[in-house]
């Protein structure tokens, strides 16, 4: 019965399989019933004697990442659905036939995924639509997520409708569409028809279920995910210090802040201290030294000079810590400067930094986002992303450019800009009237007719900074209010717009033609010829620009004056500060100086930003200028009120039993033309106020005066305290017009006398010519 030779082995290898599997599974039965009689009978048995005898705990931060999504806890995050739009504010959203759609944008960090977004949609459509031809359509990232039509049950009415969108859809940065469906006739229908409308309700809303996800320890994704890059939603990023830090570590952190400033830009940046006691489950960036190492660090490597890495942080699934170390206080400052410096090159979690050698010190008014003062400069340089020249659209949105000027530019009379204009556009309809309108500051420069024969044109414009005399005996720097340190200039085509449907024997479908308009880059303007000088003090160039520091956009003639055991909320508000200027320079702080005590030898050369409580917190300070404490601040402001030599829109009494915050600026007494600025906070509140007020760029544009005061909820009060002085430089005669603008007698009486020397010349030179015809005739 043996088979074949050809099918022996398969004969045998199934016979003995058969067998192997059924021995097998008797092992396996035995096994399990020897186990099962183990643990009843004598349970000990089956615990490895190690687990019984020691318990092993594994610090949270080196357990390995966890992916499993969901056991991540969820944060769930809502905005109004107005803050998502592109220009960051509108009154109202309104869309029509002629503007049926609109963009808004929503964003996750690099250490976030959204696992759920939903929009909670409210409006109201015009009653004159015809129901179910009408809709609107909700596009995700240019994927349709819902078509809602409007039935007649809500015609004129306030609608809520809730769309819930594909995870499938959803990316870091999200495109969210509303295109809006208008119709109001069966046909012969107009689309500029006015009854077509649906105004979105200021209360609709988007909102997103975030999950934090933990990152490698990789110091290339820096500054992310510490920084808010995406969006525009502002950073708050805490710093940590083992203890109070010294004046070189201080020093640090001012560097780092400013250098996140020039990444927040407008968004804003704030800077919670924590000292000691780590932050509670949030990214953050600690200053570390040698001898004072966290307990979370004891696994690392022994630091041997100015080191930079990342790490999990403490007691946390998800959040980092972004450390900069060395062996000293001062390697930890070069730490921070290389980084302000030189980061593009970090790579890996770990970086130390051999032979630093620092930029040169920049030169004056050269600050990146500072536009340059010297010649032309073309406008393809002042933009900020691709296609910013361009626009499209039945009426296109107007193109928009920044201009950020040193702001001390003094405008003299005659003083001009020169704009060397070149643009493109679609030829408008014949008949129909279309305009380029020049705007700066919403205020109207210019404006072209577009000619329907041609597709371009140029034109060079030279507008004169001073409105005519409005401004002459105004006490300001600059006379005339067309130019300021932060400018915005428009680029309007309006397109007219005629559209007929017809009669319904005679009906006509038109489709308005996108129009499409563009300013060549190649364009230039010129702000050459203006000079630099200013009249102090004046705090809002300080609050707009940073101004007298930011002259040199590396702070390099800036000296910080701040206690050496200066409460949490002070440093924050120093660095909220530095990442203040920073944001509007473009360039971070690497060159300031620190000091905790008045000296003079150093500060004699310098401009000092001062941050304390009070000024007797600073050693030396009170003899500096004997009236800078906030209470003498207050009976001088109320001196001057009772007076009333000077108050600023919004101003206020003080009321000592709430918190108060104080902007104060006074010559310095070290230096003709140089500047003090003294930030105090009147404790924990006042300083909370500054802080707040600190952090955003585009806050306390109002403040003015030599003194501001800031409360709570309120805009803040600016006075004229103390005697003025001034900064930079004018040609003599320029001098001198300026003087005679703050005496108009003295104008009129020198106008007087100038008058009777022409005249007395002018009678002597003729009757020197008549005595000489009298004797040549003789």
């Amino acid at each position: 019965d043996i088979p074949p030779t050809s099918q022996a082995s398969e004969y045998m290898r199934k016979k003995y399989l058969v067998r192997g599997s059924s021995s097998r599974n008797t092992g396996i039965a035995w096994t399990l019933f020897l186990c099962l009689f183990s643990l009843v009978f004598f349970p000990t048995w089956c615990i490895p004697p190690t687990a019984s005898a020691q318990q092993v705990t594994i610090p949270i931060q080196n357990l390995p990442p966890n992916y499993r999504t969901e056991e991540i806890p969820v944060i769930k995050n809502t905005y109004p659905l107005y803050s998502l739009l592109p220009e960051r504010k509108a009154d109202q959203v309104k869309l029509t036939g002629l503007y049926p759609s609109r963009s808004f944008w929503f964003y996750s960090q690099r250490n976030e995924m959204i696992s759920k977004a939903q929009l909670t949609l409210k409006y109201t459509p015009s009653p004159s639509l015809i129901p179910v031809q009408s809709q609107l359509n909700v596009y995700l990232n240019g994927q349709m997520q819902m078509s809602l039509p409007i039935t007649e049950d809500q015609l004129g009415k306030p609608i809520t409708q809730t769309i819930d969108f594909s995870p499938k859809v959803i990316e870091d940065s999200n495109k969210l569409d509303l295109e809006f469906v208008g119709q109001y006739a069966q046909i012969c229908g107009n689309v500029a028809n006015p009854t077509i409308w649906r105004n979105l309700d200021e209360s609709s809303y988007v909102t997103l279920n975030i999950q934090k996800l933990r990152l490698n320890n990789e110091l290339a994704t820096f500054p992310a995910p510490f920084v808010s890059i995406n969006g525009p939603a502002s950073t708050n990023l805490p710093f940590w210090f083992a203890s109070n830090p010294s004046n070189d570590i201080k020093k640090a952190a001012g560097m780092v802040a400013s250098w996140i400033g020039t990444k927040t830009e407008w968004k804003g940046a704030n800077f919670p201290v924590y000292i000691g006691e780590f932050p509670s489950d949030q990214d953050f960036i600690a200053f570390i030294t040698q001898d004072r190492r966290p307990d979370f660090l004891n696994n690392e490597d022994p630091f041997t000079g100015p080191t930079i890495l990342v790490r999990d942080a403490p007691d946390s699934l998800s959040s980092k810590v972004f450390i900069i170390a060395g062996t000293n206080d001062r390697e930890v400052a070069i730490a921070a400067q290389w980084l302000a410096e030189s980061s593009a090159s970090m790579i890996g979690s770990w970086v130390d930094i051999k032979d630093f050698k620092p930029l040169p010190n920049r030169a004056a008014y050269d600050a990146p986002n500072w536009i340059k003062t010297g010649g032309k400069v073309e406008l393809a340089s002042l933009t900020r992303y691709n296609g910013q020249l361009r626009s499209t659209g039945i009426r296109p949105i107007p193109i928009t450019l920044e201009i950020r000027l040193p702001p001390d530019l003094f405008m003299v009379n005659r003083s001009d800009v020169k704009v060397d204009l070149k643009y493109r556009y679609t030829k408008p309809v014949s008949g129909e009237p279309a305009q380029m309108r020049f705007l700066l500051n919403d205020q109207l420069v210019d404006s072209f007719t577009l000619d329907p024969e041609q597709t371009g044109s140029s034109f060079t414009s030279q507008f004169s900074l001073l409105n005519g005399l409005a401004g002459l005996w105004d006490n300001t720097a600059i006379p005339g209010d067309l130019l300021a340190p932060y400018n915005i200039m428009q680029f309007d085509f309006q397109y007219g717009l005629a559209v007929a449907g017809g009669t319904t024997e005679d009906c006509k479908s038109v489709v308005p033609i996108s129009n499409r308009v563009e300013i060549d880059p190649n364009s230039t303007i010129d702000f050459s010829g203006l000079y630099h000088f200013a009249k102090l003090p004046n705090l809002n160039l300080f609050t707009v620009s940073g101004f007298p520091f930011t002259k040199y956009a590396d702070l390099q003639e800036t000296a910080v004056l701040i206690p050496l055991n200066a409460p949490s909320s002070v440093i924050t508000t120093f660095l909220n500060t530095m990442a203040r200027l920073s944001s509007q320079t473009g360039a971070p702080a690497t060159k300031l100086t620190v000091l905790d005590h008045v000296d003079k030898s150093i500060l004699s050369d310098k401009d000092i930003l001062v941050f304390a409580e009070t000024s007797s917190q600073i050693e030396g300070l009170q003899k500096m200028d004997p009236n800078l404490t906030l209470e003498q601040i207050q009976n001088k402001i109320q001196e001057e009120f009772a007076s009333n030599v000077y108050q600023a829109p919004g101003s206020y009494q003080i009321d000592e039993n709430a918190g108060v915050a104080a902007i104060v600026q006074f010559e310095s007494p070290y230096s003709s033309n140089r500047s003090v600025i003294a930030l105090f906070g009147d404790g924990q509140d006042g300083s909370q106020i500054l802080n707040s007020r600190m952090m955003y760029p585009l806050d306390l544009k109002l403040v003015g005066g030599s003194v501001a005061i800031l409360k709570p909820n309120l805009e803040p009060a600016s006075y004229e305290v103390g005697p003025a002085y001034y900064t930079g430089s004018l040609p003599w005669h320029q001098r001198v017009w300026y003087a005679m603008l703050d005496q108009p007698l003295l104008l009129v009486l020198f106008t007087l006398v100038c008058a009777l020397l022409i005249a007395g010349g002018i009678y002597y030179l003729m009757h020197s010519l008549i005595r000489a015809r009298g004797r040549r005739h003789k």
